[in-house]
């Protein structure tokens, strides 16, 4: 069942403030608590079937129900029970950093306190943040592909997605489709594509994954998600990445993806590097896979011993 949260105004980066509600679910009954943020389009359904990390819940796997507790709220922005933009209204601009205020918001409302918590691509950059803002309730960061900031590279291909949502003779199921077959290939790699397709299929397969999302999502949602991946920088306002993670008081899990085509390896390294510069407990760990930054969302034997190593509480 979900649940939501409603909370004072929040303060955000650009001066404005907004009141905010969090929706969230809570799985399972074990001992271990454990926070999971979800990416740029997922939400409050993690596990079953169809969830986003739906293996990893499984009886024997590092989610089990038994082994742990998982709260897996809904970011601020998107369209799955948080406040978030609505069409024909104005609505601010956000940032990761506001995302987790509101978190941070919603986890001393509940009173909660976690083990470990983790997040892949947009929801690891707001783990990042509330780690910082949080240290006395976080006991490890797991962090997955992604690092401290975004760089032109990955702006550069939301752009283009951006430049597709805005144009404003595309009805919102087309425009919504056609950024996600753009997303696509950034979020795969041209090695698993030719393996998987060959000369053949592609195009199918990336009106299915457009037209899934258009079904599931709203245009404002997406833009506003892609507003906030934009604008990460953990060092900004900060005196850098270095200076920033010299507040991090908890161990940093780092999963890189080595094939990843978005966020490239390098900025995993640069993130990694800043932590050991700062002092701050941390493990980098590479999932070796051809699939590219979706790896996170595939390769579950390899997700499942990183997992497990973060919620054993193994120092880095």
């Amino acid at each position: 069942m979900t649940t939501a949260t409603l909370l004072p105004p929040i303060p955000l980066e650009s001066g404005q403030s907004l009141s905010m509600e969090i929706a969230w679910r809570r799985i399972g009954h074990g001992p271990k608590k454990v926070l999971l943020i979800h990416a740029l389009t997922g939400g409050v359904h993690p596990d079953g079937p169809r969830g986003w990390w739906g293996p990893l819940f499984a009886a024997d796997a590092p989610l089990a129900a038994d082994r742990v507790s998982v709260w897996a709220p809904n970011l601020p922005g998107s369209c799955y029970g948080s406040t978030g933009p609505r069409k024909g209204e104005a609505f601010p601009d956000l940032t990761p950093r506001d995302m987790a205020e509101a978190l941070a918001a919603w986890i001393e409302a509940e009173d909660l306190r976690f083990e470990a918590i983790a997040g892949g691509s947009l929801g690891g950059m707001v783990a990042l943040e509330l780690a910082l803002r949080l240290p006395d309730r976080i006991g490890a960061l797991g962090v997955i592909g992604a690092g401290g900031r975004s760089d032109a590279w990955l702006l550069g291909h939301n752009h283009v997605q951006r430049r597709i949502l805005e144009e404003p003779s595309l009805a919102d199921d087309r425009a919504i489709a056609l950024a996600r077959h753009a997303a696509m290939l950034t979020f795969r790699t041209a090695k698993s594509l030719n393996a998987r397709f060959g000369e053949g299929g592609l195009r199918p397969w990336l009106d299915h994954h457009g037209l899934a999302l258009a079904g599931r999502f709203t245009r404002e949602s997406y833009l506003a998600l892609l507003k906030a991946w934009d604008a990460h920088d953990l060092g900004r306002n900060r005196g850098g990445l270095t200076a920033a993670l010299g507040g991090l008081r908890c161990p940093l899990h780092l999963l890189g993806i080595d094939s990843d085509q978005l966020f490239l390896p390098g900025l995993v390294l640069e993130l990694a590097e800043a932590a050991v510069a700062a002092g701050a407990d941390i493990r980098l760990d590479w999932l070796h896979t051809p699939h590219g930054h979706d790896a996170f969302l595939m390769e579950w034997g390899q997700v499942a011993v990183w997992l497990d190593q973060l919620l054993a509480g193994e120092a880095p």
